[in-house]
């Protein structure tokens, strides 16, 4: 295995365009390295990448699998966005299981439980019931988490908000020392955004997959 053909660093496009020339059996031992490269989608080779192993998707499968049972979650978003979304049912349900796995987990951050279920039920891989079921369960929990804070605390979160706009307009010099001071409230404050996000982001998915 050549690993000196591979990208040196996230600018490194000569090294792809050099990879899409060569044998498909110099690049399928290579494919655990190339799909590394999709774990920032904002390095400037990623969508190369992307576009390369797009040729390969039945042999990427098994390396799929082996990060999906990782817990690097923003990689897992990455892959199942750019590109399992974009494979053929038939590649799709060879990942079914995996799928199902993800779509149980509760991700809270990037959401990959969300986008698991949206590609199963977009081929028709899980049915309406068990969909939205799941989907309602999640919901279920957020609306729980989301009832232990407190009306004082969304009103200093509101306050908060305000305060640190009025910096970034007035004095962006002391923006610093607003999130130290407010570390722990800010933090807290980011979660309860976090989780109105999710909870209509499960509402939103369960009216799309309802209407479909």
């Amino acid at each position: 295995m050549n690993h000196n053909i591979l990208p040196k660093d996230k600018h490194d496009f000569k090294s792809v365009e050099a990879l899409a020339r060569l044998e498909r059996s110099m690049i399928i031992p290579l494919l655990p390295e190339l799909l590394e490269w999709l774990q920032d989608m904002n390095w400037p080779i990623a969508a190369e990448i992307v576009d390369l192993l797009s040729k390969y998707t039945s042999e990427t499968i098994p390396h799929v699998k082996t990060v999906f049972s990782q817990s690097d979650t923003g990689w897992i978003y990455n892959i199942l966005l750019y590109l399992i979304n974009e494979w053929d049912t038939d590649l799709v349900s060879r990942l079914s299981s995996s799928l199902r796995e993800l779509a149980q987990t509760i991700d809270i951050y990037e959401d990959t439980d969300l986008l698991s279920i949206k590609i199963l039920w977009k081929h028709q891989l899980i049915d309406l019931n068990e969909a939205t079921t799941l989907l309602a369960r999640k919901q279920s929990l957020i609306e729980d988490s989301l009832h232990t804070f407190r009306a004082e605390q969304k009103a200093m979160f509101s306050e908060l908000e305000n305060e640190g706009q009025h910096i970034l307009n007035t004095d962006v010099g002391q923006i610093v020392n607003y999130c130290e001071r407010n570390k722990k409230v800010l933090m807290q404050k980011d979660q309860y955004e976090n989780l109105l996000r999710r909870y209509e982001e499960i509402g939103a998915t369960i009216r799309s997959i309802s209407f479909t």
